[in-house]
């Protein structure tokens, strides 16, 4: 298991070239293969409000199996694609009660927790990364109210 964490503030920013807006909150691993990854919130006229975490680990051949820890719960992602560098969610479930939730719903936990832990397995490593949600409300909020560029 690589186990990594990081302090991470969570931004938002207007992709002119993309045209959209995102809102971005970066974990890092300080470990000898070093990589990051990047929980990328964003909305655009092409597809719509989209979320993802992006990263080199990502590969389209691999299965994942994502875990999200916020406020006591356990969220894993329930239905999800995976693209060259990056893992695109569109619903989860909470482990526990068992209740789908989609990105909407799931972005409202987000934004209520102080920290959320992020568990990523596939057929080859586990990682592990901790992200302080600090700043993740405003920054979702302002993806989810603007509009579109």
């Amino acid at each position: 298991m690589i186990l990594g964490q990081a302090n991470a503030q969570w931004e938002f920013k207007v992709n002119s070239i993309e045209k959209s807006i995102e809102a971005i909150g970066k974990i890092k691993f300080n470990i000898q293969l070093k990589d990051s990854i990047i929980l990328n919130l964003s909305k655009s006229r092409r597809l719509g409000l989209d979320f993802s975490i992006k990263g080199k680990y990502f590969k389209p051949e691999e299965e994942y199996y994502v875990l999200f820890e916020i406020l006591d719960r356990k969220i894993k992602a329930s239905n999800s694609i995976t693209e060259k560098n990056s893992f695109r969610i569109f619903e989860v479930k909470d482990l526990i009660s068992s209740e789908k939730y989609e990105l909407e719903d799931f972005l409202n936990i987000l934004k209520k927790g102080k920290k959320c832990i992020i568990t990523i397995r596939s057929s080859t490593r586990v990682i592990q990364g901790y992200n302080i949600l600090t700043g993740s409300g405003m920054a979702i909020n302002s993806v989810l109210k603007a509009g579109i560029p």
